[in-house]
């Protein structure tokens, strides 16, 4: 069975391409335009400068060793024009597929929410577009650039859709249980919520070490203070004081256990006013002082 295709400017027009199957699209244009993009769930996976998509009023682009995951709907235009080639590829993954790789989970993890099998449906899916980094997702995006370009991919079977699925799942579970907790009936609302809030998540990751007020992060995500603050608690099950106390606790773990600096140094690093100060907050987080963990 075939899982792949190459799509060049003397085919791009006239190649079909089938509903519910899986699949991998190689392509290198330099212009394309489409108002199907979402035909069927999928990975977009830019390898070399950008595609842009249109989804209602919202517009979304994804970059070089960016991707983004979409599931089936109506009426998306993906559309690029540009004097360098646009090399990317498509992953088409069949309902099938999500179905067995959603059990197979189920039967190893007990833990699995077993609501999570709808959210890869429209509406309730969070399409946002993600930067390569260390996850097993991207581990797995990546694993397939070199053999589409030595001409491997034949090798690709349907274990290797099976596998990618699962990882799929388990990247977006944190999603599916943020979207749930969120108080409010409409999925659109829902997901700008989520959007505002990983926003101010992202923000909070960055800046941990000088923020101030949870009002800052509020104002960056453009929410209000009790908005944000309610709907943080609701989506990720901590408040965003918490988070930003989980932030410090993990560097100034990681600063201890480096024996040749002195703990007012790292009481300093991570914004502490003191030693006491900081060793006190080490201890109620940890359970032990900062000169017991070394």
């Amino acid at each position: 069975m075939r899982f792949f295709e190459k799509i060049h400017e003397g085919n791009k027009l006239s190649l079909n391409k089938p509903l519910d199957s899986d699949m991998i699209y190689f392509s290198e244009l330099k212009e394309w335009y489409t108002d199907n993009a979402f035909r069927s769930f999928s990975v977009k996976f830019v390898l070399d400068q950008s595609i842009q998509y249109k989804n209602g009023g919202k517009e979304q682009r994804v970059k070089a060793a960016h991707y983004l995951l979409a599931c089936r709907q109506p009426d998306v235009k993906a559309y690029f024009h540009t004097p360098l080639p646009v090399r990317s590829i498509c992953i088409d993954i069949c309902p099938r597929s999500f179905s067995e790789a959603y059990h197979l989970l189920l039967s190893k993890n007990d833990d699995i929410d077993t609501g999570v099998a709808n959210y890869f449906r429209y509406p309730e899916f969070y399409e946002k577009v993600r930067q390569l980094d260390g996850s097993a997702l991207s581990q797995k995006l990546q694993s397939i650039v070199p053999l589409i370009l030595t001409g491997l991919v034949e090798a690709v079977n349907k274990e290797w859709f099976l596998d990618l699925t699962e990882k799929i799942i388990y990247k977006e579970y944190g999603n599916y249980i943020a979207l749930k907790n969120i108080h409010s009936i409409r999925a659109s609302t829902r997901k700008e919520i989520l959007r505002r809030l990983q926003l101010g998540k992202e923000y909070m990751d960055e800046h941990f070490l000088v923020i101030k007020e949870i009002r800052q992060v509020a104002e960056y995500s453009n929410m209000s203070e009790y908005h944000f603050f309610r709907s943080f608690k609701q989506a990720f099950g901590v408040t965003p004081f918490q988070y930003l106390t989980g932030k410090k606790m993990t560097l100034a773990k990681e600063l201890v256990q480096d024996r040749e600096r002195k703990l007012a140094d790292i009481a300093l690093t991570c914004n502490f006013p003191d030693v006491f100060t900081f060793s006190k907050a080490f201890k109620r987080y940890y359970g032990v002082p900062p000169s017991a963990m070394r």
